[in-house]
């Protein structure tokens, strides 16, 4: 089993821990966070997304190849490296600013998705950042579509980050994100994206409803708050999550728990969210939770998220 992220490979900025008026660079990006974390996690780990040529392309290009990760289907672009200022607050929580105009990781096809050699159970994960342009949205689905095909399961992240949106484009946001929420056979939110996506979407409920009844995972994460999970086995069952030692940054906490709840689901063969029943669900939460809480232990993404023998 492989399981390939796909999307946004970017460069964190974030402060310094003596000086918060000024930036370390760290490598991150939703997708590119989830495949570092399934290497680190001892599972097959495959990253699709265009990386850049310049000075943070190489930075991201040498990390994701340090823990393991595969880029043979990652190309190379001349555009310039997608940047993110983040802002922490005294409780470690985050803001961010975007810089992402005409860069690497939004230079992508339908032909750049689906030149991996997808089968079934194999994983492909992704977050709703590769929908910000039409033509980048009307390639993510058409690749989805194909990849469905081959049996491979599709795990999303909706991930919203709405100041990454051109502001001509939020407008289509609720009918993208709709789009690939029904595709979805493992679908994550946070609480607040739930929330909000349940107001802006006119069918959500029913999307929602129709991914249960085939089969599809639910998950909701609310912090340190119990992780809602529901499918066809379980009616919105309740986890407690485990809790970080110390919170530093929350930087990637999600993404963490994403790729523990996917490396589960390969450790353990699940090549079918039908193999999943009430007790399946509850360990592979409790473990993708771990993963979270550790990832909050330190500051920065690749460098935060845990590896097996950290557990």
């Amino acid at each position: 089993m492989a399981i390939i992220s796909f999307g946004e490979a970017l460069i964190d900025l974030l402060p310094a821990d003596n000086d918060s008026s000024h930036c370390v660079k760290c490598a991150g990006g939703a997708p590119a966070n989830v495949a570092v974390g399934v290497a680190k996690l001892g599972q097959k780990s495959v990253f699709i997304g265009t990386l850049s040529s310049d000075a943070m392309g190489r930075l991201l290009t040498t990390e994701l190849q340090a823990v393991g990760v595969e880029l043979a289907y990652s190309p190379i672009s001349s555009h310039s490296t997608a940047l993110v200022l983040v802002s922490l607050d005294y409780y470690g929580e985050r803001s961010f600013q975007f810089y992402r105009h005409n860069t690497a990781d939004l230079d992508f096809t339908t032909k750049s998705i689906t030149a991996y050699p997808f089968t079934t159970g194999d994983i492909i994960h992704l977050c709703s950042n590769t929908s910000t342009l039409p033509a980048n949205h009307n390639a993510t689905l058409l690749g989805l579509m194909a990849i469905q095909k081959t049996g491979t399961l599709i795990s999303l992240d909706v991930n919203l980050r709405e100041n990454l949106w051109p502001a001509e484009q939020v407008q289509y946001l609720p009918e993208r994100v709709g789009d690939l929420m029904i595709l979805a056979d493992i679908l994550k939110f946070s609480k607040e994206e739930y929330a909000h996506l349940e107001t802006v979407i006119p069918n959500f409920t029913t999307i929602i409803n129709d991914n249960i009844a085939n089969g599809a995972v639910i998950l909701i994460t609310d912090g340190a708050n119990p992780i809602t999970v529901m499918n066809r086995s379980v009616d919105n069952l309740q986890i407690t999550p485990f809790m970080p030692q110390k919170v530093v940054d929350t930087t990637g906490a999600g993404d963490g728990f994403i790729s523990g709840f996917l490396s589960y689901c390969s450790m353990h063969k699940i090549t079918s969210t039908q193999s999943f029943d009430a007790d399946t669900l509850f360990k592979a939460v409790k473990f993708a939770s771990q993963i979270g809480a550790k990832t909050c232990e330190k500051k920065g993404a690749f460098n935060a998220l845990p590896h097996l023998s950290e557990l």
